[in-house]
């Protein structure tokens, strides 16, 4: 009889305060059969009564009449199926716990994958926030800065002046120093690095003056101008995100960011496909205007080596349009570019060039040929410095 009250309470049939007390009963009824305290008996038997007519039984004493009257058989049979009925109870007790095990184990594994699932949409949210690229991405500061520095390597090349294999045109070289106000002479040593920088500068605004004229071309189903089309749609994408962001009521984070995340990635993808092919008119027509440029101020008399300047072209305006364009606008804050003015003061911060530390006071800008590229608005924040001579 313990032994089911045990049972009964590992099914959860019985709370453990309820078995203690059952149990108690009957090893105090077991020892008590062996002792002649008829008192305790008593006592026993009350209580169990008492039991009886807590959960339902009426008519207690009649019933204990009835049993005083039994026989001995009687009393067996009586036991017997007091002990059939307990043992039925037992099994159907252990199905319902079964059941519960089951259901509980089921209802577990259901909390295990709501949990995992609302791990992966918080790891997606914190992705989706995340406006920072990692420091591996081709998007970085760090691999943007380093491509800037090829693309200024690959514009020395291509703007020399200075060699056997190059003739200048002195007359043109006079007289784009004084288009852009330089105080050098020419011919001069001096004359050769102003002219140098002056077409690198001059390279990256006739890159940059062809593609924003063929981005404001109008909208069409023209193939060529995909990339135009999809240059106007995200900036109209970027104004409608932010008019929203600021004229309706949220506490998101998403919304928040959303002009940011569109921007990064749209002109991501375009730094990553974006007049990819050699064969586009943008950046054949833009190589072409540059190599015809160049000739009217150095003529290349080496074949293989104008070859290769034909090809650099090419290269360079590509990479100008994907860094100018495109890569500065997939960083947290959009990177602008500046081109400083002859006559302007020195400022090591924005500028870099052969001058010494105890000199820049006296200095002015002589020309500028690459921009200094950074923020300029509010918190000032320089990526890479100009590159300028100084006078």
């Amino acid at each position: 009889m313990v032994e089911f009250v045990k049972e009964l309470a590992d099914f959860k049939a019985l709370d453990i305060a309820q078995s203690n007390v059952y149990i108690s009963n009957l090893m105090e009824y077991k020892n008590s059969r062996c002792d002649y305290n008829r008192a305790l008996r008593k006592r026993l038997t009350d209580n169990a009564w008492a039991e009886l007519v807590d959960h339902g039984l009426k008519y207690s004493h009649a019933f204990e009449k009835q049993l005083l009257h039994l026989t001995s058989d009687q009393k067996m049979f009586l036991r017997q199926t007091i002990y059939h009925r307990m043992n039925s109870f037992r099994v159907t007790a252990k199905k319902i716990q079964n059941a519960w095990k089951k259901e509980v184990g089921n209802l577990q594994e259901q909390i295990k994958s709501l949990n995992e699932e609302n791990s992966q949409q918080q790891a997606a949210l914190g992705n989706v926030i995340n406006v920072s690229w990692d420091d591996d991405d081709s998007n970085s500061t760090s691999r943007l800065i380093s491509d800037i520095e090829e693309l200024q390597d690959m514009l020395t090349d291509f703007t020399m002046v200075q060699g056997s294999d190059f003739k200048v045109n002195k007359d043109s070289a006079t007289n784009i120093l004084k288009v852009y106000n330089c105080q050098t002479k020419y011919p001069s040593t001096d004359g050769d690095l102003v002219l140098g920088a002056i077409l690198q500068r001059c390279t990256i605004t006739t890159i940059l003056n062809e593609v924003y004229y063929h981005i404001q071309r109008a909208h069409s189903d023209d193939i060529d101008l995909l990339e135009s089309d999809i240059v106007n749609a995200t900036d109209s994408l970027i104004r409608y995100t932010e008019l929203f962001r600021e004229h309706r009521k949220g506490s998101d984070n998403i919304t928040k960011v959303t002009p940011i995340k569109v921007r990064q990635h749209v002109y991501s993808a375009l730094g990553c496909r974006g007049f990819s092919d050699d064969e586009d008119p943008l950046i054949k027509r833009t190589a072409n205007k540059l190599l015809d440029e160049m000739k009217q101020f150095r003529q290349i008399t080496d074949k293989e080596t104008s070859d290769e300047f034909n090809d650099l072209a090419f290269k360079i305006s590509r990479e100008v349009i994907n860094i100018f364009c495109f890569r500065l606008k997939t960083q947290v804050v959009e990177l602008q570019h500046k081109f400083y003015q002859d006559g302007q003061a020195i400022e090591v911060r924005f500028m870099q060039g052969s001058f010494g530390l105890d000199e820049v006071k006296k200095l002015e800008v002589e020309i500028c040929g690459f921009p200094c590229i950074g923020v300029f608005d509010g918190d000032q924040k320089v990526c890479t410095k100009a590159q300028v001579i100084a006078r």
